[in-house]
């Protein structure tokens, strides 16, 4: 292991070796500024290379078509066949292109690396303060309080990025403490579109189960590629009644912003960055009122572009929960897959721990409109419990988006063989803690196992999900499966929900519940509000249901609410009341939960202190990726996309959850600009790298 670390370390160092800078030329390409960028340029004509028209966002075919010197540039023949139009002024250092919307591909959320921007050194932590409250009359529960105070802080230097969480806690009995949740010194490595890990991190669930992990690792990142080299992306249907911000979050992390205006809207130039994880859309009016809905998202993970090759190596110990006893064992973990053709790729994968001995082999295939296909086999060899123990399983992929019809499909079907007594390293590791209690798991009694997943967009506002899991096991009686059905739509101006699951598992009865809810805006003064029911039926637990009541308030809606009463057949009726705070320095929110046995009172803070060479900014918590924006010694302006905050004293502000690797636009709202004040530009693009805060300045006319 101490050689295999030696050898990321080394590979990653050459890699940074810094590039001496060189004189830059601006280039304009069909009115976007795509950065400034080292280009060789004779009598006036520029050296355009391969790379460049791909990362530019024309078309494969069309490239595929092109001709080329010696020193690999663009013809002045196939500029002239394509109808390539050129300015360039050696003066200005200026370079602008025109070429044909039709050699263009429409999807340019891409990757613009000249203009990729490390951010300024700083130091920052996000904070969240947690009290709660309890008074009961229940002999089981003990009244008194709560309390917990999570720290995520970070600092970054050029390239590189230290991060570091962890947690002090006091609990109503007296006990109290503190402990690390994890940290961690990285860098993204540019040339190399991957990123180097020293500390905790979790590796790639591409191949093998995703492990969490203390150690060292490389892997490629597939956010740092062009979005067109990816299998597919998603159509994403709307409709906003007043001019709009729409978001997308994915994992937690904001991944994509637009403003739109009143009316139907669609997004084709958005790819997710994580091939798994649902996607959440809000919609957010002018008027502060929010639609949220869900997406179902995955892709194969496996496939990449032609002549592309993606990697991770790690080495490291696995690294269980806090509070998790399970054994620590070290693993070398490594994983390959190579664009072998058009649509091909090969993938292979290794991975040794204590005792465990793990290999993967596969192929995945673009079928273009019949979507992607993948297939490979896994084989493990263990050692546990003084014998020897190995087995297979075989997993085929299905992976299909129906832009016509606003369909995407996503399916996998994985078999053992008889007598295949195949475990992951984490089934085999959690095995070790079931031992030591004297008794077994069933996992090596698994036969088949199916999984199905679709996602229906009907028109602007009605989505359908429909996901299904089966697990068939060798024991009698010995199947798990669990079905469920969501969907989300409007009629006139009522949201509603429906929600439908059922599930089976092994010698437990049947489980079937449903869920309803509808909601209605309506006005209150200048402000809007919806009030809704809802209700919750089971087959095996307590049916509810109730009222809502929720909105937001004041001018720049910084205050929200949300009072829910419901009623427990059978059972104890419940209230349950929160409101939150938006201020320029974080956010505070207070709750209550009420029944006729206990009251719990809750109430948190969060924000986040960044340190600077300009000094400190207090703000909301910080994304991974954030700017700082400053309007100097200008109080009071805002921003789209950040409710209830503004400017403060100094002309500062902190902006969240930037999308790193993307151009990311800082908007000023000019509406509450006060009317003596007129800015340079009311609106700045930056392109930070992952982690980065980067610093932009609006300046006053």
């Amino acid at each position: 292991m101490r050689h295999i670390s030696l050898f990321i370390v080394l590979i990653s160092w050459f890699f940074v070796r810094p590039v001496h800078a060189a004189d830059k030329t601006f280039i304009i390409f069909n009115n976007t500024y795509k950065g400034a960028i080292s280009l060789d340029v004779s009598g006036d004509y520029p050296c355009l290379t391969h790379s460049l028209l791909e990362e530019w966002g024309v078309r494969k075919e069309i490239v595929s078509r092109l001709t080329w010197n010696a020193a690999g540039c663009l013809t002045r023949k196939s500029a002239t066949q394509f109808n390539f139009k050129f300015w360039y002024s050696k003066s200005a250092g200026l370079l602008t292109l025109l070429f044909p919307k039709i050699t263009i591909i429409p999807q340019q959320n891409g990757v613009v690396t000249s203009r990729w921007d490390d951010g300024i050194n700083a130091f920052f932590t996000n904070y969240r303060v947690d009290l709660d409250h309890l008074n009961t009359k229940s002999q089981w529960d003990t009244p008194g309080n709560d309390a917990s105070l999570n720290l995520d802080s970070g600092l970054n230097v050029g390239a590189w990025r230290l991060r570091y969480q962890n947690t002090f806690w006091h609990e109503q009995t007296g006990d109290q403490g503190s402990y690390t949740r994890s940290y961690s010194l990285w860098r993204s490595i540019q040339s190399m579109r991957s990123r180097f890990t020293l500390g905790d991190g979790t590796t790639s669930a591409a191949m093998f189960d995703a492990l969490s992990f203390r150690g060292i690792s490389l892997a490629s990142n597939q956010a740092m590629f062009p979005d067109r080299w990816r299998p597919s992306s998603p159509w994403i249907n709307g409709y906003a009644h007043t001019d709009a911000e729409v978001t997308i979050h994915q994992n937690g992390l904001r991944v994509y912003r637009i403003h739109v205006p009143a009316g139907s809207f669609s997004i084709k130039d958005f790819y997710p960055p994580d091939p798994q994880g649902d996607l959440e859309i809000t919609i957010q009016e002018d008027d502060g009122t929010e639609k949220t809905r869900i997406i179902p998202w995955s892709v194969m993970p496996n496939l990449t572009g032609e002549n592309i090759v993606s990697y991770e190596l790690v080495a490291g110990r696995f690294q269980p929960y806090t509070g998790n006893d399970s054994d620590k064992d070290r693993f070398l973990q490594s994983t390959f897959s190579w664009g072998a053709g058009p649509g091909l790729t090969l993938y292979a994968g290794g991975q040794q721990g204590e005792n465990y001995v793990s290999q993967v082999v596969g192929l995945g295939k673009d079928l273009y409109a019949l979507g992607a296909l993948s297939v490979d086999l896994s084989a493990a060899r263990y050692r546990q419990k003084g014998e020897n123990n190995s087995g297979t399983v075989w997993r085929l992929r299905y992976s299909k988006a129906f832009l016509t019809t606003q369909t995407h499909l996503n399916a996998q079907l994985q078999a053992w063989p008889h007598g295949s007594r195949y475990r992951t390293m984490e089934e085999k590791i959690d095995r070790a803690d079931s031992l030591r209690y004297g008794w077994d798991d069933d996992t090596v009694r698994r036969a088949v196992r199916g999984q199905f997943e679709v996602n229906q967009n009907f028109s602007e506002d009605s989505t359908l999900s429909l996901s299904w899991d089966w697990t068939r096991s060798r024991m009698r009686h010995g199947s798990r499966q669990s079905l469920t059905l969501d969907v989300d739509t409007r009629f006139n101006d009522m949201d509603i929900s429906i929600y439908a699951g059922r599930e089976r598992d092994l010698d437990n009865p049947t489980e079937s519940v449903f869920g309803f809810s509808v909601s209605i805006p309506f006005s209150m003064g200048n402000q809007t509000a919806n009030i809704g029911y809802l209700a919750d039926l089971s087959s095996r637990d307590k049916n509810t249901n109730g009222i809502n009541l929720y909105g937001a308030a004041m001018d720049d809606y910084n205050l929200i609410y949300d009072v829910t009463a419901k009623h427990v057949i059978h059972g104890d009726d419940e209230l349950e009341a929160t409101t939150g705070y938006q201020y320029n320095s974080g956010e505070a929110n207070f709750g209550l939960t009420r029944n006729s046995t206990q009251s719990i009172y809750h109430a948190d803070v969060s924000g986040s202190i960044l340190l600077h060479s300009g000094g400190l900014t207090f703000g909301k918590q910080l994304g991974d990726t954030a700017a700082l924006v400053r309007v100097p010694h200008i109080a009071g302006v805002s921003f789209y996309n950040q409710f209830g905050t503004k400017t403060n004293d100094d002309g500062d502000l902190l902006v969240s959850y930037m999308t790193p690797w993307r151009v990311n636009t800082l908007t000023v709202d000019s509406s509450e600009l006060p009317d003596n004040l007129h800015l340079q530009n009311d609106e700045l693009e930056v392109v930070p790298t992952d982690g980065a805060i980067v610093e932009r300045s609006f300046l006053a006319q």
